[in-house]
């Protein structure tokens, strides 16, 4: 069994990523070098046929619907209320919009399921706030983007979702088992946050009367059920996930037209083309990631990477180590969506083999690309941030290594205490 094919196909593909081509034609590339190379000209019509089938499953329509949700509750006026329950919650606390910040991101997370519309959304409100109340431009940008990490993890999010269609895993399951994590991510960024502004003296605001608490809470609650719907409607199993995507898309409607009255029919046709245009990109490269799980199963890279770790060691926490390394540079390298479908077909074998739990693999890979986003020379959602607090980005990237340790801490937890991501997945719903 040789590695050379395998080989091939992935420096073919990294080769003409690097010289910027997208990421899909890089995909469809390589996978033409890969055919040329070992097959021969004649099975060229095997890669735009192995595209279209490998998107030919009902299941794949949740994308563009959770897009469209998080689109139309970030339009809807959702996030101004979640900063003011945040605030009215921790804002006393020394250093209270940091905190105000993370604790946003978390409760946003519930509806987005994306990192970049949680730094766009949060980050917008937050960023020129924390900067009036005399927090350095740069530091408000790395703690939006600190921040902006768990909502990928917590429920419900987008990338678990492309996981467990890549991987055939419940999606359910995978929902409940990013909920700890998620919430531990948080407390590690809280921690590091209350540790700096305490050193540095950052203000905090009056504690606010329970009246006003109370008032803000009511104000986002019709937000906050929203992650309810979703979650509970999969994991109950009476909806599949493409139908609570639809679910939050006409829940997402109700309030943002009628409830909170801030979105306007004039603004959705707009909100529609750029949910289309995101969903789009994600979809046409997991139809590039069909060629590549087509390939790769031909070539049996599966099993090769099975001999390969085992001849290292057979221990699963060893082979969890050398996985986790490995994410973090890769991520380093690609787009945290495109290190998913490209890597993790390969890597299931060897995962089942070595006896770790698939749904906690996926929180495990989910993390570790959501770190992924917030470290140069990729990093999409720290150069974001960057662009929002209008700073240096040399600044920004020197205020990160606290919340990067916090987040690193949070990854080990999960990698090594399994239970953090498979005890609510086994309270609430059946193997």
């Amino acid at each position: 069994m040789s590695v050379w094919p395998l080989l091939v196909l992935i420096l073919a593909f990294l080769a003409f990523a690097m010289i910027g081509l997208p990421v899909f034609i890089s995909m469809g590339l390589a996978s033409v070098v890969y055919c040329a190379v070992f097959w021969g000209s004649s099975s060229f019509t095997t890669i735009p046929s192995e595209m279209v089938e490998f998107l030919n499953n009902f299941a794949f329509l949740a994308v563009p619907f959770f897009f469209l949700a998080g689109d139309l509750m970030n339009a809807g006026g959702i996030t101004r209320r979640l900063v003011n329950f945040s605030t009215a919650l921790i804002g006393h606390i020394r250093g209270g919009l940091s905190h105000v910040n993370i604790i946003a991101s978390m409760i946003f997370s519930g509806v987005s399921g994306s990192a970049v519309a949680d730094t766009s959304a949060v980050g917008s409100v937050l960023i020129p706030a924390m900067k009036e109340e005399g927090y350095p431009g740069a530091y408000a940008a790395a703690v939006t983007a600190a921040s902006s990490t768990i909502g990928p993890v917590i429920p419900p999010s987008i990338p678990l979702v492309i996981y467990g269609l890549l991987t055939e895993e419940s999606i359910g399951r995978l929902f409940l088992a990013g909920a700890i994590p998620g919430v531990l991510m948080g407390a590690y960024l809280i921690i590091a946050s209350y540790i700096i502004c305490k050193k540095r003296n950052y203000p905090a605001r009056p504690r606010p009367p329970f009246k006003q608490v109370l008032k803000s809470a009511l104000d986002a609650a019709a937000a906050l059920i929203m992650p309810l719907i979703i979650v509970v409607g999969i994991v109950s199993g009476l909806v599949t996930p493409t139908e609570a995507g639809v679910l939050a898309v006409v829940y997402a409607l109700v309030i943002g037209l009628f409830i909170y009255r801030e979105l306007k029919f004039k603004d959705l046709l707009g909100i529609f083309s750029r949910s289309m245009i995101s969903s789009g990109y994600v979809l046409v490269i997991i139809s590039g990631a069909g060629i590549f799980s087509y390939l790769v199963a031909e070539m049996r890279a599966g099993e090769m990477l099975v001999q390969f770790f085992t001849s290292i060691s057979d221990s699963r926490w060893v082979i969890l180590c050398i996985i986790n390394i490995f994410f973090l540079v890769w991520g380093c390298i690609l787009e945290p969506m495109t290190a998913m479908v490209v890597v993790v077909p390969m890597l299931m074998p060897l995962v089942r083999s070595v006896g770790i739990d698939p749904i906690h693999f996926g929180v495990v890979v989910t993390l570790n690309l959501m770190i992924a986003l917030v470290t140069p020379p990729v990093g999409v959602v720290l150069y974001l941030a960057t662009y929002l607090a209008d700073e240096p980005f040399h600044l920004v990237v020197r205020e990160m290594p606290p919340f990067l340790i916090a987040l690193i801490l949070s990854l080990i937890c999960v990698t090594f205490i399994p239970d953090l991501c498979l005890w609510l997945p086994g309270v609430f719903m059946k193997p």
